[in-house]
């Protein structure tokens, strides 16, 4: 199976739900949603991770969408989260994925049994990586999950980590062992591009791709003043989209820039108020409301 170069920007893209009984997952909504990342120009998706809900979503609806998702051709790199706690789903998910053309897979490590080490996390993964036919990109969010030690990542063969941890020093010494790095906020998009990581795992772009691109375009080309302008504008709007902690609000906003119905969430995430008005979040973050750059 052919291997993908990995970089640019990938949207953490948001799961929609019904409003039915189930809260089933709307897999009409989520190609439409896929495709109109597609057509904005963005490097690739990630399925199923933090903001896409991936632990309140079954492994079958899981691999139901994907089937759907891959069968459409989306036009873009698909990096499948699987985020299943334990380690036998974790190698059947893998082993399903193998079937397809991703581009890697982003694996969680189990995140209930805090503090793991190193040994333990590496007697994870090591089975993972043996598995998987696809580049294995470990999931380092400590905020919610196992942290991934670097001597963990230096020591197995990854391609790299999701830094979402933010910790300095971190994002350098994987890359000084010779992995890659992708960046899980837009807060450090511009100094961890700057000193080598290959790209972002992005939430704000569910609502504005096309900003994050050229944040990224910007550390990539030297860009200081426009880059500064950028990062200033999505910080703000990042701050506001915070307010509820809730994936609900990224589906209201991308619901408003495509039109495509975006539903609700599920427990323990609870929908956004009613009233809720998203236009001024996307003029933030676009640089063109209230503390953001007209």
């Amino acid at each position: 199976m052919p291997e993908q170069k990995l970089g640019g920007v990938y949207v953490a893209n948001v799961t929609p739900f019904k409003d039915d009984a189930n809260l089933s997952v709307d897999d009409g909504a989520y190609l439409e949603h896929v495709a109109w990342l597609s057509g904005e120009g963005v490097r690739g998706v990630v399925p199923f991770g933090t903001n896409g809900e991936g632990p309140s979503v079954s492994l079958e609806e899981k691999l139901r969408v994907l089937d759907a998702l891959f069968e459409s051709g989306p036009g873009l790199q698909v990096i499948p989260a699987v985020m299943q706690g334990n380690l036998p789903d974790t190698l059947r998910m893998i082993e399903v994925l193998n079937g397809y053309l991703a581009a890697a897979v982003l694996v969680l490590p189990p995140y209930y049994f805090k503090p793991a080490g190193a040994e333990g996390l590496k007697r994870f993964y090591e089975p993972v990586l043996e598995a998987s036919k696809h580049p294995v990109i470990a999931y380092h969010i400590p905020k919610y999950a196992v942290p991934v030690p670097i001597e963990v990542v230096g020591s197995l063969p990854f391609w790299g980590v999701k830094d979402s941890g933010g910790e300095p020093g971190y994002a350098e010494e994987i890359l000084e062992a010779n992995k890659g790095v992708l960046v899980g906020t837009e807060d450090d998009v511009r100094g961890r591009v700057g000193i080598g990581a290959q790209g972002a795992i992005s939430a704000l772009a569910n609502f504005v791709p096309k900003e994050v691109i050229a944040l990224y375009d910007s550390a990539t080309s030297g860009d200081e003043a426009g880059g500064e302008a950028l990062e200033g504008a999505l910080r703000n709007a990042r701050a506001r989209t915070k307010q509820y902690s809730s994936p609900a609000v990224l589906k209201r906003l991308a619901q408003e820039r495509h039109g495509v119905p975006m539903g609700t969430v599920r427990p323990p995430f609870v929908p956004l108020p009613r009233g809720y008005d998203p236009e001024e979040v996307i003029r933030i973050a676009r640089g063109t409301g209230e503390g953001g750059e007209a």
